[in-house]
């Protein structure tokens, strides 16, 4: 509701000054403050003056709004042509010569409540501006007393406004410039302020560019020196098994002991280096997913027999693996989970004198939680998080035993991390210690992936692959001994179906297959025709000796009855198969020690082996000799493994040499490209010493697809 207070027409210009007066004088009676009365009285005059001025005269009208907000009400109306471009002066478009319009918006600024409508009857403006909350609440009977003060009190002249504006005027300018001098004060201290931000992002880039060359240093640093310290530790290894498998004769008890004890002491020193280097790639950002889809249980499986070593020194504790209901399928690096769970139960294996290791696994919405819980003699509350940092391990009875590095726990963190999971640990003294890793099922990062397809073993370098076709395992198992130590190698398929796929991609010596079903005999009649180009490799049948005569006449080159006697079929193999001069094979290394692992890993009867020691005596030795593939050192002096590969590359008669890079060296992905580029395939020494395995070194180079270098 409101109440009218007062009303004055503008008939001249003196009406103008008294409405100005009268607005302040209400602003003043009604609660406003000094800073407010002058801006109700510049809008009220400001509004009066345009109507006198535009329309030759009109009226203001004061009135109080009762209510919630208490508002004073300000109306000026007039009976003029109007104001034609009022959307442009509200949205600042319009430009006047006279003016109008600039007041309009100054005077919209300073008030609370702006409305203004106009026709070619007139304009109406519509003002209001809310009490302060100080103010006393208003009244109807109040209001009546407000307005016979307003109407008792008597007009100052013209010359007393213009008096009283003029110091309103001062005060404001005084006002102005203290908030000026305020202002430049504040911009000053924001200027000192910016200069000492300024400086110290300066220095913390420097500090940002210094921390990121150590670590490009310090991972660099461990890459060079792996090199350095694998060579020696691999040969070490290398040895160490060569002397414990008597291959160049027995050993005392004691003897063995000290071996054992050298092969021990190695490979500690290598799983340290190889924690450094795995927590310095992570670090680093350099370290590849390899996505794989397989079951738990698969893990699982695989976890058993790695462990059963450890489990051999410690045969108080049980391991138990525990698989949730339904578990999905993990979508991930099997290697790296498998990484994380390794190091899990190996430490419960060491600080667990006796009782029970429980491995589980369970799902929890979109991710797996495997926990490695042991009853073993736990972790202090303080320490939780220590363990999780590098070289940091807890002070406890069992530790002068088992000595570690302290970094299994925090490459777990990081390896968690890597794969988008987290790993955290519970543990009380004397109760035991609950680690937890949780996992994705399925990896961000290569959500798209194809499946992985399935790896089929490839046939060796340097001797003739005899493809062996039976259901029965111990088939395999009962020969691949002899053959392991002849010129033949074994490769065993189960099903006929994986044999086809196999022969799709290798060609054989020579094809065994038990004729044990109707579809081994379909094989047999359909054989030739099936392989194409492999037609003339020759089909042993192995049967039943009523079946001899059949299988003879459906094409098989030999027939022979069960059971299989493992010296007749090498020496049948031997008859019916073409016999090749050995393979020559070019080992080329600076390091004598490494020379000397190769040719005692690789000392066959069926493989010519020959030596160089450098670049430069491996080109000649190649235009010399002409051997059939070559096994690479890539840091030799002078010139290295890369030039080599170049200039090998660069001549039509060895553009399609085989050759393996075998080296300590961790190569960088630029470096493995250029790998690729030059046709040559990878094995780090690492890998095949610690299996003490030729065959995984001769089958990579029986896969090698050599088709020129690549652009």
């Amino acid at each position: 509701m409101s109440k009218p207070l007062s009303t004055i027409p503008l008939r001249n210009e003196r009406d103008v000054v008294q409405a100005r007066q009268r607005a302040r004088e209400i602003a003043a009676l009604v609660g406003f403050d000094n800073q407010e009365q002058i801006r109700l009285a510049t809008a009220t005059s400001e509004m009066a003056r345009n109507a006198f001025r535009y329309a030759r005269g009109g009226k203001v009208s004061f009135a109080v709004h009762i209510g919630r907000p208490q508002t004073l009400e300000i109306v000026i109306s007039d009976s003029g042509p109007g104001i034609g471009n009022l959307n442009e002066i509200f949205e600042g478009r319009y430009r006047s010569d006279t003016g109008l319009g600039l007041g309009i918006m100054g005077t919209k600024r300073l008030m609370d409540k702006f409305e203004i409508t106009s026709s070619s009857a007139g304009t109406v403006v519509k003002m209001g501006k809310e009490l302060p909350f100080s103010a006393l609440t208003l009244t109807p009977g109040g209001m009546e007393g407000l307005s016979d003060k307003i109407n008792e009190k008597t007009p100052e002249s013209p010359y007393d406004e213009i008096d009283r504006q003029n110091r309103e005027l001062l005060k404001t300018l005084q006002e102005l410039r203290a908030r000026q001098e305020e202002l430049a004060l504040l911009n000053q201290e924001l200027e000192d302020t910016n200069r000492g931000v300024v400086a110290l992002y300066a220095e913390l880039d420097e500090r940002a560019d210094y921390l990121r060359r150590a670590s490009e240093l310090k991972t660099n640093f461990l890459s060079n020196i792996s090199h350095e310290f694998r060579t020696p530790l691999n040969s070490i290894m290398s040895l160490s098994r060569i002397l414990l498998d008597r291959l160049d004769g027995d050993l005392t008890g004691e003897q063995e002991t000290q071996v054992g004890f050298i092969l021990e002491s190695a490979k500690t020193l290598a799983e340290m280096v190889n924690d450094l280097l795995d927590i310095a790639k992570v670090e680093a950002g350099k370290v590849r997913i390899r996505v794989k889809t397989f079951a738990v249980s698969e893990l699982f499986s695989a976890l058993k027999g790695m462990l059963k070593p450890l489990l051999a020194d410690n045969t108080s504790v049980e391991l138990v693996f525990v698989e949730g209901p339904n578990l999905p399928a993990l979508r991930t690096d099997e290697g790296k989970v498998s990484q994380i769970l390794r190091n899990f139960i190996s430490n419960a294996i060491k600080f667990t004198p006796q009782g029970e290791i429980r491995i589980i696994a369970e799902q929890r919405e979109n991710s797996l939680v495997f926990e490695v819980a042991d009853t073993g003699i736990g972790i202090p509350a303080d320490q939780l998080e220590a363990v999780f940092q590098e070289f940091t391990q807890v002070e406890n009875p069992l530790q002068g035993r088992y000595r570690g590095t302290g970094l299994g726990l925090p490459l777990c963190r990081q390896l968690a991390l890597l794969l988008g999971g987290k790993v955290w640990v519970k543990s009380e003294v004397g109760r035991g210690s609950s680690f937890f890793a949780e996992l994705p099922i399925v990896y961000k990062g290569e959500g798209n992936m194809e499946m992985v397809r399935e790896d089929m073993p490839s046939p060796e370098f340097s001797r003739s692959a005899v493809l062996l076709i039976d259901s029965e395992p111990n088939t395999f198992a009962m020969l691949e001994p002899d053959f392991r130590t002849s010129e033949f190698q074994l490769i065993h398929m189960e099903s006929l179906e994986r044999a086809e796929s196999w022969l799709q991609r290798h060609t054989p010596g020579a094809v065994v297959c038990d004729m044990d079903s109707s579809t081994a005999w379909d094989f047999l009649r359909f054989f030739p025709r099936q392989a194409g180009a492999l037609e003339a490799a020759p089909f042993v049948a192995v049967t039943t000796p009523e079946d001899l005569p059949r299988a003879m006449e459906l094409g098989a080159t030999l027939a022979i009855s069960r059971p299989v006697e493992p010296g007749i079929l090498l020496r049948d193999l031997r008859g019916i198969t073409k016999q090749e001069q050995p393979k020559k094979l070019l080992l080329v290394d600076d390091n004598d020690l490494s020379l000397y692992i190769l040719r005692e890993l690789l000392d066959r009867p069926w493989l010519n082996l020959v030596e160089a020691h450098n670049g430069q005596e491996a080109l000649a030795m190649i235009d010399r000799e002409h051997p059939d593939a070559v096994i690479l050192d890539l840091v030799m002096p002078g010139m290295n493994g890369f030039e080599v590969l170049q200039e090998l590359r660069a001549k039509e008669q060895t553009r399609l040499l085989p050759v393996i890079v075998y080296t300590s060296k961790i190569l960088s992905a630029e470096e493995q490209e250029r790998l690729k580029g030059f046709s040559a395939g990878l094995v780090p020494k690492s890998d095949v010493t610690r299996t003490l395995s030729p065959e995984s070194l001769l089958s990579s180079l029986a896969r090698l697809d050599i088709s020129g270098p690549q652009k």
